[in-house]
């Protein structure tokens, strides 16, 4: 014969005890002592009222994702992993940018082994990534920086400042490349990737096995405009050439090839082809001006994770959309 107590119960007399102890904030005891039930069986009653649909608890995680996005975009664009923020709330552009760096860093520390080298170049995304405190808790770390730096005119573009602070929170080591990120001309270039001390980092760049950067456009936020090193007229001739953003300095159009500028022959960085050569490539963004870089980065290959925000992730598809649509 079945126990009483393994009987379900009256739906009217599950929902008054769900609702003293989820509304009222009554302890099991004090709902136990209340009802004249034991405690055990105040608990076997929440756990048939979740069952029964009677109660229905929802988590309002601020780092919720949109699956749905993110499958799509991951087998529209060959992505290895795709993680979309889904849309709330916010008090504006920084915090958006604040809590898709917390994402993307909350994806680096489960999936990046102990022992690994991560190459990280620098912008406001990679600044929020290591600044957001969630790449911890991992050992025998090697971080190196794989684009020159731009003179410290802010700290969000400050590659040895990220660097540093990453490393520290890590207690891993660091390498600086030590070198401007962009120079006068390609003979400065030359001389300067024969120093023993930039040359020894970027072969350690190379030997990467995760790159964390971020997806630049081609506008006066990018941090080369910011730094000083683009000014209107050389964006305007970047987007003549077709060009819709980079990834620390390599600018691609957005079918995903290559778009060659007579900057490249003065950039200071971890190249193209060094770049494709590590295992897992994370970049992230934020914003819809951001939707096109987004999908150049990810048919470049130049990434194969990408962590972006609701509102991008949708224009993206949009521009996916009106691609195949397009005779």
């Amino acid at each position: 014969m079945q126990a009483r107590d393994s009987l379900p119960h009256d739906p009217l007399l599950l929902a008054e005890i769900a609702r003293l102890y989820y509304q009222g904030e009554l302890s099991q005891d004090q709902i136990a002592q209340r009802a004249g039930v034991s405690r055990s069986r105040v608990s076997r009653m929440l756990k048939e009222a979740r069952d029964r649909g009677i109660v229905e608890i929802r988590i309002h995680h601020p780092y919720q994702t949109a699956p749905q996005l993110e499958q799509v975009l991951k087998e529209r664009l060959g992505l290895n992993a795709c993680l979309v923020l889904a849309a709330t709330q916010t008090n504006g552009e920084s915090e958006l940018t604040q809590r898709v760096g917390a994402l993307a860093a909350r994806y680096l520390a489960e999936v990046v082994p102990n022992g690994s080298i991560l190459g990280v170049g620098w912008g406001s995304m990679v600044d929020n990534v290591v600044r957001s405190g969630y790449v911890a808790n991992k050992r025998d770390m090697t971080i190196v920086q794989i684009q020159g730096g731009v003179g410290g005119a802010t700290q969000d573009i400050d590659g040895a400042r990220i660097v540093n602070t990453l490393a520290r929170s890590l207690g891993a080591q660091a390498a600086y490349l030590h070198a401007p990120m962009v120079v006068a001309d390609a003979a400065v270039r030359t001389g300067l990737l024969r120093d023993q001390h930039i040359r020894q980092t970027l072969d350690l760049g190379r030997r990467a096995d995760a790159l964390l950067v971020g997806v630049g456009a081609v506008s006066r936020q990018s941090g080369l405009y910011r730094a000083g090193y683009l000014n209107d007229s050389d964006l305007l001739y970047i987007e003549a050439e077709g060009a819709v953003g980079d990834i620390c300095g390599h600018y691609f159009r957005v079918d995903g090839s290559p778009c060659p500028l007579e900057i490249d022959g003065r950039t200071v960085a971890l190249p193209a082809e060094a770049m494709l050569k590590a295992p897992l490539r994370v970049g992230a963004s934020s914003g819809v001006a951001k939707a096109l870089p987004n999908i150049g980065a990810a048919r470049s290959g130049l990434i194969n994770v990408l962590v972006t925000d609701q509102p991008a992730a949708e224009a993206m598809l949009a521009i996916i959309d009106a691609e195949d649509v397009t005779p």
